[in-house]
């Protein structure tokens, strides 16, 4: 077992608080640092529309300023990660907007809107209609669940009703929708997530990459689905994930950031920019997990 050393942290944290963007250091700063709550949200906030919806690069490999779902269900996980409630009027913003711009033929939200093809990207947000449909309805089902008090009962019953059927009707698996269709499980109440629950485990079996010499290529890696070993999953995997978290502490560069593995295929000058970005993401990201794992050798690091 190869933790990640006290340098390795230190490198990581020199990382985010001087590359990456104030919104991964402050959530850096919170996490491990016991920062506030109150300096998360004044990041996030400059992300966030006046329709309530949230944009301006918050996903960094599309660019454009107007709000999407995708960006949206990102900006309502940070919101929910720091513990921010129901009664905070950015979370209130972001629900109403996704109560407005609910597509009622296609039971979801579009992915990304049609501006996007206005701003740079990377070559697979070019605009398409014909996305995946659980991502990412998935995820916003789930997260309207956590903040169900903004939401009617009847909308949120008959959204979660579709999802589910959905879900047991899928023969073809894809691995973002996948994760979509997993952060949707998590804040499901029990009764629903039973339904789709032996359906789930089949696709993370079938969709997971356990070959160690695939994992340079852009794959799902077994610690994006187990990431803490409180997961659901966790017992399908036990032999890989400690060789996975091995893997994580080796790819970490000497500068302490980790790279990511795909690349946009056009405008290059900005994907450059938007690699930084990812840099910080992903570094705060794998930080998490190799502490959920305690497979780091800095101790009595702050998770909230």
């Amino acid at each position: 077992m190869s933790k990640l050393s006290k340098d390795q942290f230190k490198q990581a944290k020199i990382f985010l608080k001087s590359k990456a963007r104030k919104l991964e250091c402050t959530l850096f700063e919170f996490e491990f640092e016991n920062g506030s709550k109150e300096n998360v949200l004044k990041q996030l906030k400059p992300y966030q529309n006046e329709d309530g919806g949230f944009g301006n690069g918050l996903e960094p490999d599309f660019r454009c300023k107007e709000s999407s779902a995708l960006a949206t269900a990102i900006g309502l996980h940070y919101l929910s990660r720091i513990g921010i409630d129901e009664t905070n009027e950015m979370v209130k913003k972001a629900v109403h907007y996704l109560l407005n711009t609910f597509n009622k033929e296609k039971m979801g939200w579009q992915i990304v809107p049609k501006e996007v093809e206005t701003a740079p990207r990377a070559i697979w947000w070019n605009y398409n209609e014909n996305w995946e449909w659980g991502n990412p309805s998935a995820e916003i089902i789930g997260l309207l669940h956590h903040y169900k008090g903004l939401v009617s009962a009847e909308f949120l019953d008959d959204v979660t009703k579709y999802a589910i059927d959905y879900v047991n009707h899928l023969n073809k698996y894809e691995h973002h929708e996948l994760l979509s269709f997993l952060k949707m499980s998590e804040k499901l109440p029990d009764k629903e997530y039973n339904l789709i629950s032996n359906k789930l485990r089949d696709m993370v079996k079938a969709s997971i990459t356990d070959e160690p010499e695939k994992w340079d290529s852009y794959c799902l890696l077994p610690i994006q689905v187990v990431n803490s070993p409180r997961s659901q999953y966790h017992n399908l995997f036990t032999d890989i994930i400690p060789i996975n978290l091995n893997y994580l502490v080796m790819k970490q560069t000497k500068d302490g950031y980790w790279e990511p593995t795909w690349s946009w295929g056009q405008f290059e000058e900005e994907w450059e920019t938007a690699k930084e970005e990812w840099r910080g993401w992903l570094t705060l990201e794998y930080l998490r997990i190799l502490n959920s794992f305690n497979h780091m050798e800095v101790k009595n690091t702050i998770c909230n």
